[in-house]
């Protein structure tokens, strides 16, 4: 229990009795009201010098007695309670960045959206993004924040939200860049990545994890090129008939509309207002709708065009479809219907009226995926690889390449992020510098300077190897890696040619 705010409770009231009582014991009794104050008897000596003076000065020890022990009480206290105070700040904070972290919501409205890219928890994922090299959308790969404090200092994550990423879908949050995070805000945020760290030893774990994924990924990097090169020329498709579409679906539109103006004469079954004719032609605008229409101009129009299916029965009044939760009446059924015509023709319009320049782009897009796909510039030999690096050791090739592609070709290797359309060859530079043609071993000719560089990191205006000078931007990868994986990185990025 917290006793100093009550020991100051209980001495503050005892001065303030005191002092009542020496200002009461101070007033001479009331005499003849006629008589002035100044005119009237006062206190005896003998009053004055023992009764009252006695209890005065009696009154006075017990109070000094009291602070005595009080005031110490209160200060051996204070180290706890301002303990207890940066507890709570602290919870509080990581309460704050925790909402900060998370999506925008009307419960969350302090939210910015950190979990939509690097997932739940900070273990990293996906955001979408067009790639500035091919043009294609592609799914870029957001790093892990559970195990960022392993890698940077505080300061050097702090770099990242504020600045963001150029090229990139991380934009820059802090003030001083534009961005809508003050430094408090940012402070909070950290405080939050560094609560949800993994403990060293799952950190560790999830590096065979992550080089198992790797070389999962080199292998199906073909099949990934091919499937985009698929969906483009399906977006392609989709753009030539845009007009086409949006011509269709404006005169579906006009039809829907005149066929829920009608007045509901004729036969009506189920007696919900619309006529079975008139609930039979509905049923048919969404077949015809559903067949041809979709939202925009691309093939991530599926769910719209899901939307646009609605099969009213004449038997019955309410309508239920795999898009709707519950049942709701056949005319409420067939207005939904008509506003999600609308919102799909509106997001059709642009595509229609756009359909030469939208088209002319997306076909450069196409010739793009292709020469990607002939270049194949994303392979990595890793039988050549263990011939000339690794003593013919083909698994420890393959596990030296998985290494670098989990921890360095982010910043290495130009496009990896973007996955196989756009990537480069392996140290092909992007954020960080090429590693081709030898560089590693110009700039650190000495190998062991090479290992140390990976193992402790960059620190900003710090030199490393030959006239190199740090920025901070160079993660260390000692307590995530082991001594033998931080050589194989280093072996694979010295061949590098």
């Amino acid at each position: 229990m917290n006793l100093g705010p009550f020991a100051v409770a209980v001495a503050v009231g005892f001065l303030l009795l005191g002092l009542a009582y020496l200002v009461n014991s101070g007033r001479a009794p009331r005499g003849d009201p006629k008589v002035p104050p100044n005119l009237q008897p006062f206190l005896t000596d003998e009053d004055l010098e023992t009764k009252r003076l006695n209890k005065t000065l009696v009154t006075a020890l017990f109070s000094s007695a009291f602070l005595a022990v009080a005031l110490p009480a209160y200060f051996a206290t204070e180290s706890g309670r301002q303990q207890a105070f940066e507890e709570r700040f602290e919870a509080e904070s990581l309460h704050i960045g925790e909402a900060l972290y998370n999506l925008p919501s009307p419960d969350n409205p302090e939210g910015f959206g950190c979990i939509a890219c690097h997932s739940g928890g900070g273990a990293g994922g996906n955001a979408d993004f067009t790639d500035p090299r091919t043009g294609a959308s592609v799914s870029w790969r957001a790093p892990s924040l559970n195990d960022i404090f392993y890698r940077y200092d505080r300061e050097e994550v702090r770099y990242w939200p504020v600045w963001g990423r150029s090229g990139a879908p991380m934009p820059a949050w802090g003030v001083e860049a534009g961005g809508p995070l003050n430094d408090q805000q940012l402070d909070f945020l950290l405080n939050y990545l560094e609560s949800i760290q993994l403990t060293q030893e799952d950190a560790l774990a999830e590096v065979d994890i992550e080089v198992d994924l790797e070389l999962s990924t080199l292998d199906g990097a073909a099949d990934k090129v091919q499937e985009a090169i698929s969906t483009q020329q399906a977006e392609i498709e989709l753009i030539r008939t845009a007009t086409e579409r949006f011509d269709l679906g404006r005169g579906l539109r006009g039809d829907l509309a005149l066929l829920l103006a009608a007045d509901g004469t004729g036969l009506d079954t189920d007696q919900d207002g619309l006529s079975d004719d008139t609930e039979t032609q509905i049923n048919r605008v969404s077949e015809l709708a559903f067949a041809n229409m979709g939202s925009g101009a691309t093939t991530a129009s599926t769910a719209a065009r899901d939307r646009l299916i609605l099969e009213l029965d004449v038997n019955l009044a309410f309508t239920t479809t795999d898009t709707l939760d519950e049942a709701i009446p056949d005319s409420e059924a067939a207005a939904s219907f008509l506003a999600e015509l609308d919102a799909q023709l509106a997001a059709l319009g642009p595509a229609a009226e756009n359909q030469e320049t939208i088209l002319e782009g997306a076909e450069q897009v196409l010739v793009n995926l292709q020469q990607a796909s002939v270049a194949a510039r994303f392979e990595v030999d890793l039988e050549e690889l263990a011939r000339g690096v690794f003593e013919g050791d083909v698994a420890i090739a393959a596990r030296a390449y998985g290494l670098y592609a989990a921890n360095c070709a982010r910043c290495h290797t130009a496009g990896y992020s973007a996955g196989a359309v756009a990537t480069l060859e392996p140290g092909s530079g992007a954020l960080g510098p090429s590693l081709r043609e030898g560089r590693a071993v110009v700039q650190f000719p000495d190998e062991e300077q090479h290992y140390e560089f990976v193992l402790d990191g960059s620190e900003n205006g710090a030199g490393y190897g030959v006239n190199g000078i740090g920025r901070g931007w160079m993660p260390g990868f000692g307590t995530l890696l082991t001594e033998a994986d931080l050589r194989l990185i280093v072996a694979f990025e010295r061949s590098l040619d």
